[in-house]
């Protein structure tokens, strides 16, 4: 198997995932890398001994043996990231979201469309097992799905190992919406289609803490006539809650902790494991989501949602967003 060379700009939390999982792909390996903080290069440095540390973005993303850039900035910074990629002619592997803003989100879209490169952003949704069970299920019409709820509750926000992204706090590029919740939205699309956002309520924590990011949050959409209810809160005891139902008329599937996936009926009305998922689903969902990456670098066929599906995910996130006051 041809191995392709990836540059990682931006060592944060999800960077150093993408170093850790890239270090066991069998298609994926690491050639240059590049972060603005000194200090995430440098723990970056010490946590992957080796490390091919580059001297800036652009050194990092022109080397001859870079394939694609994977771009893990803080969403404010994705734009210009990805223009600096395109302008090398570098496949992209963008974070989610796209961008914070409709219109710069819908020129990236046409951005990459011109310069022809191969590009997707990194919803894991896109290679987890458990959607795929999911969605075999809810299409068949035996399931009858009637409803759909996703509930995410967290104790704090950010969540303790993301208190170094100080950027999440802030009502500009973070929140747990942006975070967490357009990864249901894109689940949602993936199997149904384009979801209608029907109303939503967002608050934040005070009208004089307009700055910081979002509360809680309470949304209604529907999927090709299927109702969905999200709600989303900080506060609280722990332990967090991110979980999906999915309600048949006989059944339920749940999906929690983002990996684990359940079965409710008359049999076990608190839920049996699905059957047939891997042993270790939070590694395997990574891994095949690098292997779903390295056949759009070879050119097959491949599940990774591309720009204009994220731009989809994106604009219904910022639209719920936008209906945000104080309490």
């Amino acid at each position: 198997m041809k191995r392709y060379g990836m540059a990682v700009i931006g060592l944060g939390v999800v960077g150093r995932r993408m170093l850790e999982q890239a270090a066991v792909s069998r298609g994926i390996q690491i050639v240059s890398a590049w972060d603005l903080s000194a200090s995430a290069r440098a723990a970056a440095a010490t946590a992957f001994p080796g490390l091919p540390l580059s001297q800036g973005v652009t050194s990092a993303i022109e080397r001859l043996d870079v394939d694609v850039v994977y771009v893990a900035v803080p969403p404010l910074a994705h734009a210009q990231t990805v223009r600096t990629a395109l302008a090398a002619g570098k496949a992209v592997f963008c974070e989610k979201p796209l961008t914070v803003d409709i219109r710069e989100g819908t020129e990236l879209v046409d951005a990459v469309r011109r310069a022809g490169v191969r590009e997707a952003v990194n919803f894991v949704f896109a290679s987890s097992a458990a959607v795929d069970s999911i969605a075999r299920t809810v299409r068949d019409p035996a399931f009858g799905v009637r409803a759909i709820e996703v509930r995410t509750r967290f104790h704090e926000w950010p969540r303790a190992w993301q208190a170094d992204a100080t950027w999440l706090r802030q009502a500009e590029q973070g929140g747990f919406t942006r975070e967490v919740l357009s990864h249901f939205v894109y689940l949602l699309h993936r199997i149904f289609g384009q979801p209608d956002l029907l109303g939503a309520a967002v608050f934040g924590p005070s009208e004089h803490q307009v700055q910081l990011s979002e509360t809680s949050l309470s949304a209604t959409l529907s999927c090709a006539g299927v109702p969905v209810s999200l709600t989303g809160s900080v506060g609280g005891q722990p332990p967090d809650l991110v979980e999906a139902r999915f309600i048949g008329s006989s059944s339920e599937l749940r999906l929690s902790d983002w990996y684990r996936l359940d079965c409710l009926d008359a049999s076990a009305p608190n839920g049996k494991p699905v059957a047939g998922l891997p042993d270790d689903p939070r590694l395997a969902t990574y891994q095949r989501q690098l292997d779903q990456l390295h056949a759009m670098l070879s050119g097959e066929a491949h599940s990774l949602p591309s720009f204009a599906d994220a731009l989809i995910v994106q604009t219904l996130i910022e639209n719920m967003l936008s209906t945000r006051t104080s309490r």
